[in-house]
């Protein structure tokens, strides 16, 4: 992630997302729900694959949970699972594992954001 990505990317963006939504704030806490419940699931498999070396794994799960977390507002974690992807394309294993580190922290950040409107806090 460039320094200058980091430092303007939101933890969560809910008006960008809403924005996406067309304003829709039950699809907002529906998706919210979903990610809640995915994004744990990718990332670990996503983990799975890191510790395997296993560059396929890393580039689609990490994919796969950058689609999940930008799909809803979370611009900083999809950042590190954009690197993740990358390091998977390029075969670069030794920084997966750091970036890997970088992601979970952001993953935990997003998913502390997020879940109060899974849980029904109204968006917006």
């Amino acid at each position: 992630m460039r320094v200058d990505q980091a430092n303007t990317s939101k933890v969560l963006d809910v008006e960008g997302t809403l924005a996406r939504f067309g304003g829709d704030k039950d699809l907002f806490r529906e998706m919210a729900g979903i990610v809640i419940e995915d994004a744990p699931r990718l990332a670990k498999e996503l983990r799975a694959g890191v510790l395997a070396a296993d560059s396929t794994a890393i580039q689609m799960k990490a994919h796969a949970l950058k689609g999940l977390v930008l799909g809803c507002g979370g611009e900083r974690t999809g950042l590190t699972a954009q690197k993740l992807e990358d390091a998977g394309k390029d075969h670069r294993l030794e920084a997966a594992t750091t970036q890997m580190a970088d992601c979970e922290t952001e993953l935990r950040h997003f998913l502390e954001a997020i879940r109060p409107y899974a849980q029904g806090k109204s968006p917006g």
